[in-house]
């Protein structure tokens, strides 16, 4: 996955996903450090539900740099999702856009990725999936999504090329 450093401006999809002034969260890389915390339970159940949400969905899947676990399975609640294909968007009060790749939940989970101050406070009091103003704010920015998928079949991890 591309490197962004966070509150970075979004430039992965200049075009049909970009909006002014999104700003990237999580896009991490191993040779990049990150800040870490143990992240709430309240806090991962309002990330998953943005991960139901799949924006610039693409056709591959990504997996986690850091273990070697099927990341882009992820279960809460007895739920599951394909993550690592898509990305999330959230939206503040104020008005600005975030947007992370759908490991973002992995990452905080497995990880303890810490996500900076100004995107927390904004899964915590801007609109979350389901809410109606979450939808209605992507209508506004014509940003197109679909549900995040529910099931992945098996999949092998290709073997490192030869030296």
């Amino acid at each position: 996955m591309t490197y962004y450093s966070d509150l970075s401006e979004y430039t992965y999809h200049n075009g049909m996903f970009w909006r002014p002034g999104t700003k990237n969260v999580g896009w991490l890389a191993v040779e990049h450090p990150f800040p870490q915390a143990v992240p709430s339970e309240h806090v991962l159940d309002r990330i998953w539900q943005f991960c139901k949400v799949s924006i610039a969905q693409m056709r591959g899947l990504h997996d986690c740099e850091w273990c070697s676990c099927e990341a882009y399975r992820a279960e809460r609640n007895g739920e599951t999702l394909l993550l690592s294909t898509s990305e999330v968007r959230v939206f503040s009060r104020n008005g600005e856009i975030y947007a992370a790749p759908t490991l973002i939940y992995h990452y905080m989970k497995a990880h303890h990725y810490a996500p900076p101050e100004p995107f927390l406070a904004a899964v915590e009091h801007g609109p979350c999936p389901p809410d109606p103003a979450f939808f209605a704010r992507l209508a506004e920015l014509d940003l197109e999504w679909n549900p995040t998928s529910k099931t992945a079949g098996p999949r092998r991890r290709s073997e490192p090329p030869a030296k």
